[in-house]
């Protein structure tokens, strides 16, 4: 028996999303994994967005905690240690959010500790783009582009910085855009016109495919990604709603990040 595991909590932060087919396959898959790896430490799940969590409980009867509720629940269990790791693609205001949030409990353990986003290091990219791309049926010719979410926070700068990186390691079919700040959708079709290509996929940036990825990424409206590409003239535009928690490449980046926190863990004991 491992007692430092045995006496640790894993507590697994995400935005949320009220789309449940969606985060029984990426949020709770993610859960599922981490707790078959750490059978011996308490594993929570917790949403930061209060109006999804009460969504959940208006439309399926389900309670999902919030992170004080969970720090609260690995408390009441007798837990000395926590690892908190985010759901989050990077460091940005939803992670100092979750921080902020956990603060008040950081005198009732010994230690919490905070994983790393998903995107944290130039490794994690790479990662990320391997355990996507080769999932992802392409034609010959045919560009893949990554729809993030974007922030007006200082480290929206990450997406291009994906995509730059992509090209770099021979993605050059790869190209990242956001939903929510640059590079916005007009600046993507313009890139990937200018690079030659006519057919397009496109699947999101995002750990779960709810609302952005259903609507804005592959609906039918004049202003989704899909219409938008049509209407620029490509002649196939194919959406792939699959968010990244459902490729075991990235959950398994995550629990990496989590081994890495429990690495530090054991170092400050």
């Amino acid at each position: 028996m491992n007692t430092l595991l045995s006496l640790t909590a894993i507590i697994l932060v995400s935005f949320g999303t009220s789309f449940k087919d969606s985060r029984e396959a990426t949020i709770n898959a993610l859960t599922n994994d981490v707790q078959a790896v750490y059978s011996e430490s308490k594993v929570y799940t917790a949403f930061t967005s209060s109006i999804i969590r009460k969504k959940i409980e208006k439309t399926e009867g389900v309670h999902i905690m919030d992170v004080n509720e969970a720090l609260q629940a690995a408390y009441d269990a007798g837990c000395k240690n926590v690892v908190i790791q985010p759901t989050h693609m990077m460091f940005g205001l939803e992670y100092n959010e979750m921080m902020k949030m956990a603060e008040p409990y950081s005198d009732k353990f010994e230690s919490i500790v905070y994983g790393k986003p998903l995107l944290a290091t130039p490794d994690d990219i790479s990662a990320v783009l391997e355990a996507t791309t080769k999932d992802i049926p392409l034609e010959k010719k045919e560009a893949l582009v990554f729809m993030g979410h974007g922030t007006d926070y200082f480290s929206n700068f990450l997406y291009a910085a994906i995509d730059y990186q992509a090209k770099a390691e021979g993605y050059n079919n790869v190209f990242v855009g956001t939903v929510e700040a640059y590079p916005d959708v007009e600046t993507v079709i313009k890139l990937v016109k200018d690079a030659g290509y006519k057919k397009v996929t496109l699947t999101p940036l995002m750990l779960v495919a709810g609302d952005h990825a259903t609507n804005d990424m592959a609906g039918d409206e004049e202003d989704s990604w899909k219409t938008q590409f049509q209407k620029a003239g490509f002649k196939k535009v194919t959406p792939i709603i699959k968010g990244l928690g459902e490729y075991k490449g990235v959950r398994d980046l995550y629990i990496s990040h989590i081994n890495t926190a429990l690495e530090s863990l054991k170092a400050s004991k």
